[in-house]
């Protein structure tokens, strides 16, 4: 009995919800013991860790991340800042992205065809942070995302998946 109560806690304690939804109203950059605990116990695993010991901080990059130089792809990196106990979003958008400034992205809902754009107006947390949170919003509404030239962005499913998760 307590074995299958163990195997159960793993089985839905590391389940990644597709369609958990993101509020930035609870949202704190102030991460606490309990949540600096699970992510190491639990997620970091699924993540590459690059420490920048000179700004005293960790980035951790999904692993499963896409990575490609031809075509323009948005990832996310999620910031641990020790020593003040934060925790941040950073969009890395690759070579081909970043020329777009500022970042652009188009977005269209395939049912009713309304349309629109999220503009990237600043590359601090809180803009960051904002950004992702609508591109979230928008993957999991389904919506296709372009850029001012057309070309498709989040457009394969591992793509998709790399910013969903990481969110």
């Amino acid at each position: 009995m307590r074995k299958a109560l163990i195997f159960l806690l793993l089985l839905f304690g590391c389940n990644v919800n597709s369609g958990k939804k993101v509020t930035l109203e609870n949202f704190e950059f102030k991460t606490g013991d309990d949540t600096e605990l699970f992510f190491k116990n639990v997620r970091q695993s699924y993540y590459d860790l690059e420490e920048n010991e000179a700004a005293k901080f960790n980035l951790f990059r999904l692993s499963d991340r896409v990575i490609n130089d031809t075509l323009p792809i948005l990832n996310l990196a999620i910031v641990i800042n020790y020593l003040q106990d934060e925790a941040y979003l950073f969009l890395e958008p690759n070579k081909v992205l970043s020329q777009y400034d500022p970042l652009t992205i188009k977005w269209r809902n395939a049912e009713d065809g309304i349309s629109g754009e999220f503009i990237l107006e600043s590359r601090n947390r809180e803009g960051m942070l904002r950004f992702a949170d609508k591109m979230y919003k928008g993957i999991l509404a389904g919506y296709d995302f372009t850029l001012s030239d057309q070309q498709e962005l989040l457009s394969t499913q591992s793509e998709i998946d790399a910013f969903r998760i990481t969110m």
